[in-house]
């Protein structure tokens, strides 16, 4: 037994990594320059499957390649065409070797098991959200779409050809790719199954003109599915909106932008002693925290806000002379973009000091947003800094059983 040869360059992952495969996926499946995949209908099935044939489906017989039927027959049109041989020369000789594929016309529901039906009456499901922006407004669109439809199209590739060999190469291909019983091809971006069924002999007992040929069938079962893109839905994902005239005392108060990644405004009041309720002048997408002399308050008991208005009214008045601070992020919606237009969430975690003066938090840290000490907000780079992807290390040891808040974007 010979021994073979040693490969070096064998790729045993990706070239690219995680998320840039991922991104290639997506681009591939939303190649039409929108925020939906491509449609998926019955044609298109038809042509990746002989697509596929034509790419893979290669042999070469006395020097040339053995042609493909550019086309998908019916069982019908397969009957007419080996009546009439339309594959022939000018002389009414048939060409052999030659390949054809035909499709069997029931089409039967879809097996394939990563789009089997979870719900009845084919609910729309959450795609994906887009950011929007009409001048004056951010907002963001919601894309729905319906789980795609599993169907199943039974294909019979056949080879007719005179030689044997040449159906032993033919048969060779076939059966290393499936050698698993299972291959794969890519409509539209969306990679779809290929189960090899069956082969069978269907050559004639007799011949054609004196000539002995063979006929060989292979049969497949594309587990493909249906996405219709006249089922899509777009829609805003703010349909009210609350108008409200707010009518208070003139109170001065000065804002600063903090973070290189996303507009956080901070803004802070002077307390005169008997007002409970401080406007930031624009509406409030998401409130991070609203403070009194550094110390956090707690929202629905010290202090109450509507989402999306731009009012946090205290229960009681602060102290004249307070400073009230409240960071927020400017919007009307819930949705969060930094600068480059990418999402971001916000999450608050809560710890409680035991010795360790580094805290791991559970995402991998954007920007902190507020880190307080029993409630007392430390500033970074004074009370606490950013060691690691997802560490921050305190500067100072507080006493043990101190309450830890971190509040940052990932």
């Amino acid at each position: 037994m010979p021994i073979p040869k040693r490969k070096n360059n064998i790729q045993i992952y990706h070239e690219k990594e995680l998320t840039a495969r991922r991104q290639e996926l997506l681009d591939d499946i939303t190649k039409n320059d929108t925020y939906l995949p491509d449609s998926i209908l019955h044609d298109d099935l038809d042509k990746g499957m002989l697509d596929y044939i034509k790419k893979n489906f290669v042999i070469v017989s006395d020097g040339k390649t053995v042609p493909v039927v550019d086309k998908i027959l019916t069982i019908q049109r397969w009957g007419e065409f080996t009546n009439n041989w339309e594959f022939a020369d000018e002389d009414g000789n048939m060409q052999l070797p030659f390949i054809v594929t035909i499709r069997k016309p029931d089409v039967q529901p879809g097996t394939n098991p990563s789009i089997q039906r979870t719900v009845p009456d084919r609910h729309q499901f959450f795609y994906s959200s887009v950011p929007t922006w009409n001048g004056t407004q951010m907002g963001a669109d919601i894309y729905k779409i319906p789980q795609p439809v599993a169907v199943d199209i039974t294909f019979d590739v056949t080879i007719v050809c005179n030689k044997f060999r040449d159906l032993n190469r033919f048969n060779k291909i076939v059966l290393q790719r499936f050698a698993s019983r299972q291959d794969y091809t890519q409509v539209k971006g969306h990679y779809i199954p290929i189960i090899l069924d069956k082969i069978e002999d269907n050559t004639p007992m007799d011949t054609m003109d004196g000539r002995r040929f063979y006929i060989q069938n292979y049969t497949f079962i594309m587990l493909g599915l249906l996405i219709d893109s006249e089922e899509f839905e777009v829609k805003p994902a703010i349909s009210r909106f609350f108008l409200m005239n707010e009518f208070m005392q003139g109170n001065n108060y000065t804002k600063h932008y903090t973070n290189k990644y996303i507009n956080i405004t901070v803004t802070n009041f002077i307390a005169d002693g008997t007002q409970t309720t401080f406007s930031v002048g624009e509406p409030i997408g998401t409130l991070f925290s609203v403070a009194i002399n550094g110390l956090l308050q707690e929202r629905n008991v010290d202090f109450y806000f509507i989402p999306f208005t731009s009012r946090v009214t205290f229960v009681s008045p602060p102290l004249e002379g307070s400073v009230v601070t409240i960071t927020y992020y400017k919007g009307q919606t819930q949705v969060l973009l930094d600068n480059f237009g990418t999402l971001v969430n916000t999450t608050t975690e809560n710890y409680v000091y035991n010795g360790n003066l580094t805290f791991h938090v559970n995402q991998i840290i954007n920007s902190i947003v507020t880190f307080d000490i029993n409630g007392l907000v430390e500033d970074e780079g004074r009370g606490f800094t950013i060691t690691g992807p997802q560490d921050i290390t305190l500067t100072d040891a507080p006493g043990l059983g101190s309450r830890i808040g971190i509040t940052y974007l990932y």
